[in-house]
């Protein structure tokens, strides 16, 4: 899990630069820039906050080479590996590049990731010292028929799942607000506890800054909604069927009232870390330990054959982690700029087959399994990472996205991937998006306004690009945070951490044009559903898991039985009509409404009789 390709390559990068360039931002380096000189290799390390200065001892490059090994492996290094290094770097003919050439390349052994011992067999070393080339086209062709093979295994169509992370706590109560309800006039209660009263608007909105929409479900106490202002791509994606909200949704182990919370959901309520955590992951129990739900969604799809890819635009991140040992897929760990070339600059000509042979498969049994599996790993990263990126750099956007920092290329990033799907054999993709400033304990209609300006524009983008590549259809975006805000308002104009909020999921396939889950009708404690507490914090009332069984299925995981126990380790917790299947939240032929797709198990009206929706 840890020798990811992400991984590698960054670590392996931070390392060359700090042997060539010093302590700095040089190709990947692990520092910043200190806002001063160049990278050069000139030994003068202008652009660096420091350098290593250990000199070697030894008359020639061979005493040298084994005193770094001696330094860096505790002698471990193999006599082959050691020679392979001595002449390689024997093409330096200036001792202190020479010695940053033997540095780099011990660096990238087995026996420096690893206190095994490796010991050549010596069957294909000729061979593969000589014929690099050779070797390395043919790795690609293996690559290439492997993925051929793959295609040919699956008949799926493509399908992409974007995680969109809101992080901070969105405050939801302002993205959907009450509109037009009846007996109960939900909106005057909203905007009363929202601080309303006679000398103060408070921060409930006002229903001229609202764009209303339909319920569209009979189980709501309002007719219609209100979404901010500042988010009118919503509604046109809400008005032309294809977006739908969940109200009142939340991470939940099991139902839960104000009576029972604490003891039935065992985590650090209102905090971010934890709350984020679990979000994430969907395992409040710790069933399937250190994983997410993406991650588990790809493992069970990689074990029925279907090819699966996740990709992080924002970070490693836990809702992309899979089960070790189950065969899944790692993570790609993208930045919105694409993949950075490894070692772009290199000391010797023809280094990279050098790490290669240095890393070769040609060990006997007595070679230890943790070095074998660093130079397994590594040649496999490098191979992918050299076609990844190539695939990425020749793709072409058409869309112009918004120049609003880097969510905004997060998701002009998502397409370029999507993209090179057929060079990588995939028919599941799940990437990992995140925008962030919504932790607003101040000024919180100020900061939405921005926010939700922000990602308005890159959603309407998102869309449009989909739409050019032809894979609106393909694509569900599935939005979370995690947890919503205080209904009553702070001294600061802002509010703070709660629990319960709302949140949305849109995509050419999704039926939407419903307001789903079941909007509060009351934001004071003692109400009558025991839902509310303090501050107008309010339990949620769906859990995330509604919102996963349904997109699961339309995934490919079976609707019951142990895969989606896997995916969903909490969703049995909850009666079926706390959750939706892939026929409420996706389009059929024979599914064009929520009245028609939703059936009596799976929603709760107090006037649903008799197998009919309504009296």
């Amino acid at each position: 899990m840890v020798v990811t390709m992400p991984n590698v390559v960054n670590l392996l990068n931070g390392m060359f630069s700090m042997i060539k360039y010093g302590l700095s931002d040089c190709n990947g380096g692990f520092s910043t820039t200190p806002g001063f000189g160049g990278c050069n290799d000139n030994g003068l390390y202008q652009r660096s906050y420091g350098q290593l200065l250990y000199e070697p001892s030894g008359a020639g490059s061979y005493e040298q080479a084994a005193n770094l090994a001696l330094l860096l492996t505790a002698g471990r290094l193999s006599e082959d590996n050691l020679n392979t290094i001595v002449d390689a770097c024997s093409t330096e003919l200036d001792q202190d590049r020479r010695t940053r050439c033997m540095q780099q390349l011990i660096v990238t052994t087995g026996e420096f990731h690893s206190t095994s011992l490796v010991t050549k067999t010596r069957e294909d070393r000729a061979k593969e010292t000589t014929t690099g080339t050779t070797n390395d086209t043919t790795e690609r062709t293996t690559e290439q028929t492997a993925k051929r093979t793959a295609k040919a295994n699956s008949t799926e169509p493509y399908k992409a799942i974007v995680y969109f992370y809101l992080r901070g706590g969105l405050d939801s109560y302002q993205m959907l607000a009450p509109h037009t309800c009846a007996p109960i006039d939900v909106y005057a209660r909203y905007r009363t506890s929202r601080g309303k009263n006679a000398i103060d608007e408070g921060l409930g909105l006002p229903l001229e800054r609202l764009l209303e929409v339909p319920a569209n479900n009979p189980n709501q106490p309002c007719t219609s909604f209100g979404i901010h202002e500042n988010l009118p791509t919503l509604k046109t994606l809400f008005d032309k069927g294809k977006l739908n909200f969940i109200a009142n949704a939340g991470l939940l182990a099991k139902p839960v009232t104000v009576d029972n919370y604490k003891g039935e959901t065992p985590v650090r309520l209102f905090a971010h870390d934890a709350m984020a955590q679990q979000t994430k992951r969907e395992d409040i129990a710790d069933k399937f330990v250190g994983t997410g739900v993406g991650g588990r969604i790809a493992d069970v799809l990689t074990q029925a054959g279907i090819p699966t890819n996740l990709f992080s635009i924002d970070g490693q991140q836990v809702v992309l982690s899979g089960e070790a040992g189950q065969g899944g897929p790692s993570q790609y760990i993208i930045s919105s700029n694409g993949l950075p070339a490894f070692n772009s600059d290199p000391s010797i000509e023809d280094m990279d087959i050098v790490i290669k042979t240095l890393n070769s498969n040609d060990v006997d049994n007595d070679s230890g399994f943790h070095a074998s599996t660093w130079s397994s790993k590594l040649s496999d990263s490098l191979a992918k990472q050299k076609a990844l990126k190539q695939e990425i750099d020749a793709t072409v956007v058409t869309t112009t996205f918004p120049l609003s920092g880097s969510t905004a290329e997060e998701f002009e990033m998502v397409t370029r991937i999507m993209q090179t799907r057929e060079a990588r054999g995939s028919k599941r993709d799940i990437f990992f998006v995140q925008d962030n400033g919504y932790d607003t304990h101040s000024n919180v209609d100020e900061s939405l306004i921005t926010n939700f300006s922000r990602i308005n524009a890159i959603i309407e983008a998102f869309v449009d690009e989909l739409d050019v590549l032809g894979l609106w259809e393909s694509t569900v975006v599935v939005q979370f945070s995690e947890f919503a805000r205080t209904l009553n308002p702070n001294t600061g104009n802002g509010s703070d951490h709660a629990w319960g909020g709302h949140h949305f999921m849109f995509g050419g396939a999704v039926n939407g044009g419903h307001v789903l889950g079941r909007y509060p009708s009351d934001f004071e404690q003692g109400d009558e559903a025991g839902i509310v507490l303090n501050r107008g914090r309010i339990i949620p009332s769906t859990p995330w898991d509604a919102t996963w069984k349904g997109t699961a299925e339309w995934f490919g995981i079976p609707a019951t039985g142990p895969e989606m126990d896997k995916v969903l380790p909490m969703h049995n917790n909850f009666p079926q009509e706390m959750l939706y299947n892939k026929t409420v939240l996706f389009s059929s032929p024979s599914s064009t409404s929520l009245q028609k797709s939703i059936s009596s198990s799976q929603i709760t009206n107090p006037k649903f009789k008799g197998g009919k929706l309504f009296d």
